[in-house]
């Protein structure tokens, strides 16, 4: 058999075999291209899922699509909401981790009617992308749209507000009626019982803000009481709905250095309060007041001669020494107050104003410098701390109680007067009027003594017959006599007037009683005007009932 025909022909496949296998590979290749075309997976949590709907919810960034949520599920712990979401591989590198999500919907604000089209559309979730480098698949809904984009060009400040009233984010930042800024966040610090706002400044106008620019609260409603009669001036309907923030330089201030990012300013209520709480450059005093300080309140002034140099602070002053409190811890039971010196009030430079201070307040110690309580306002009782010169007091220095220095201080106003009025009545007390009238009385009786004598010694026969000359010089001395006498008899007439007894001594004596009522009447006048110096318009507080306890 030969070789040819011992060689078999193999079998040819058949092309059915094929279908299957590159079936795999074209299924495996769909799958690959679809995983492609689904971009990148991310996570958002939610506090709820209103209005998001799986396969129909987009993802926008500027009105461009870039994703849609695939799946919606609720997390483990029952607290919020899972929304899985697929974003195009283009725009994977926008998935930073500083970026930022929430839902549009249809809102009303000061810039008007926002998402009005998602009423027919449906809502749909708005990405601004971040700065950041480093990608996340996790995110988590903001509750409220993100007012500043990360690429708009501006400062960011912060401030406190402890007195003014709440603001709200969105709320308008002004410069001189125009429209620099906004509030950008707004929180509460329920610790430190301070609101914290942060601030952004567009630029260029973020170079207005300088470190000693003020910041209040501006209504958009001012109103004007004056000679001249009533001005009322309004801003826009925005300012006036939601109020706003304004900022400025103080009249008569040079502009400081530019503030930098993040520094952090005080919000106050209105423009006044502003101008009074810009100064940071001050130094602390303690003074301790010999009387009472009802009327004295924390904010009041501190004057020198009728000039603002300074605030109270804390009345009575909340120091420990010694691990007790101020006011317990002296033996003269005076009260201390803590004020601050605020440099920027004695001259426009504070720190001329504090080397200046701080190298004459000795001098002017020696000279009588002392502090005491005023009354400011009759009506309400309001008092303020008077920086004044006392040149007949006692000398005084500073001296040291734990950590704070002590001013020296006097006694004024009503106390004073009580003093001086107690001084003349002592004065008075002390004059030995009785003892003064009967040594009148005993010179008298001897001057009349003296008086009948000589008249006896010229009435004597011998005395005739003494030379001419002679015996009209004892005439003269003898008519002399008679007028000294009657002169004494007019004397001794007066001071019997002054004797126990007397018309003259009864009115002294009825002076001297009416002079002591008076003094007895002021006492308590003295101490109620010291315990509420507006007693004189309003009734005197008395104070509460006491109420018995249980012994059980």
């Amino acid at each position: 058999m030969s070789n040819t025909a011992r060689i078999k022909t193999a079998p040819k496949l058949s092309p059915i075999w094929l279908i299957p296998i590159i079936a795999l590979f074209v299924g495996a290749w769909m799958l690959l291209q679809h995983q492609l075309s689904q971009g990148q997976t991310i996570y958002i949590k939610m506090p709820h899922a209103e209005g998001i709907v799986a396969g129909k919810t987009e993802i926008k960034v500027r009105s461009v699509k870039i994703g849609t949520v695939d799946a919606i599920r609720l997390a483990s712990s029952r607290d919020h909401v899972i929304a899985r979401a697929q974003v195009d591989n283009h725009y994977d590198n926008l998935l930073t981790e500083d970026a930022k999500i929430w839902v549009v919907k249809p809102r009303v604000d000061e810039s008007g009617v926002t998402g009005f089209s998602t009423l027919f559309s449906g809502v749909y979730l708005e990405f601004a992308p971040g700065e950041s480098k480093q990608l996340t698949e996790r995110f988590e809904l903001q509750e409220e749209p993100a007012l500043i984009a990360n690429d708009v060009k501006g400062g960011r400040y912060k401030l406190i507000s402890r007195d003014a009233e709440v603001l709200e984010v969105g709320t308008g930042v002004y410069f001189k009626g125009y429209k620099i800024g906004q509030i950008e966040t707004a929180n509460f610090d329920w610790q430190q019982q301070v609101m914290r706002y942060g601030l952004f400044i567009n630029a260029p106008y973020e170079n207005l803000v300088t470190l000693n620019t003020v910041f209040w609260v501006n209504s958009g409603l001012e109103f004007d009481l004056s000679a001249d009669g009533i001005n009322v001036k309004t801003g826009s309907i925005a300012k006036m709905l939601k109020g706003g923030i304004s900022l400025a330089t103080p009249e008569g201030d040079p502009p400081g250095a530019v503030a930098k990012q993040d520094h952090t300013f005080s919000l106050s209520d209105s423009y006044k309060a502003a101008l009074e709480q810009r100064f940071y450059d001050y130094q602390h005093y303690l003074i301790e007041f010999e009387q009472s300080i009802r009327g004295l309140r924390e904010g009041a002034p501190v004057e020198y001669r009728g000039m603002r140099i300074g605030t109270v602070e804390q009345v009575p002053a909340e120091v420990m020494i010694d691990g007790r409190p101020a006011h317990f811890s002296n033996t003269s039971n005076a009260v201390p107050v803590l004020i601050r010196i605020e440099y920027g009030r004695l001259y426009r430079d504070s720190t001329q104003a504090r080397e200046f201070w701080q190298s004459h307040v000795d001098e002017l110690l020696q000279q009588g410098l002392k502090a005491s309580l005023k009354p400011g306002n009759l009506l309400t009782g309001a008092v303020y701390v008077d920086f004044d010169i006392y040149p007949d007091s006692e000398l005084v220095g500073l001296t040291q109680r734990g950590d704070y220095t002590v001013f020296p201080s006097t006694s004024s106003g009503i106390t004073v007067l009580a003093n001086q009025v107690n001084d003349v009545l002592n004065k008075v007390k002390g004059l030995r009027i009785e003892e003064s009238l009967a040594q009148f009385e005993s010179t008298m009786a001897r001057y009349e003594t003296l008086a009948v004598d000589m008249r006896q010694f010229m009435s004597d026969p011998s005395m005739k017959a003494l030379p001419k000359e002679f015996t009209q010089d004892m005439a003269d001395i003898s008519q002399s006599m008679r007028q000294f006498e009657q002169s004494m008899e007019q004397f001794e007439v007066t001071m019997a007037s002054f004797q126990n007894g007397s018309k003259m001594y009864q009115q002294m004596q009825s002076s001297l009683e009416q002079m002591q009522r008076l003094m007895d009447e002021l006492q308590p006048l003295s101490k109620g005007l010291k315990e509420q110096p507006n007693m004189l318009i309003f009734d005197k507080e008395l104070p509460a009932d006491p109420l018995p306890r249980s012994d059980n």
